[in-house]
């Protein structure tokens, strides 16, 4: 009979030390954005579908999706190039120091390809997305 009340009182205790427990969570703490100035953050999602400018200034392509390292580093980036009203286009993957993402108004975000021209990623090998686990089938 000592045993149930005893055994309660276990429960209690560690019940107890479980919930003081510290949170080790890894949370990050950003410093803020410095007005006027290049991003210093992007949200991925916010690339989806950003056109990117060559050297030229012209548009070379679409940035279709953007493949991360198992480490969380970013790999590449998928950029939609060619073709016309989505017939003939292709996608490439293309190095992340290539492209510089620098701010374009208020809100808005200018992706450049300083090294690239539209002849160069037109020449360059397609990459089946959905073969590497990019594509959205």
């Amino acid at each position: 009979m000592k045993s149930i009340p005893f055994a309660a009182a276990i429960v209690l205790v560690a019940g107890t030390a479980f919930a003081q427990a510290p949170i080790t969570a890894p949370i990050v703490v950003l410093p803020e954005a410095v007005q006027g100035a290049a991003p210093a953050y992007v949200f991925s999602g916010n690339l989806d579908d950003e056109d990117v400018y060559g050297a030229d200034g012209n548009v070379i392509g679409e940035i279709e999706d953007v493949l991360l390292n198992v480490d969380g580093t970013v790999a590449a980036v998928a950029l939609e190039v060619g073709g016309f009203l989505g017939i003939g286009e292709k996608d490439v993957l293309v190095d992340w120091s290539t492209l510089e993402i620098t701010a374009d108004g208020d809100d808005d975000i200018r992706v450049t390809a300083p090294t690239l021209t539209r002849e160069i990623l037109e020449g360059a090998g397609a990459v089946d997305l959905d073969a590497i686990g990019l594509g959205d089938d």
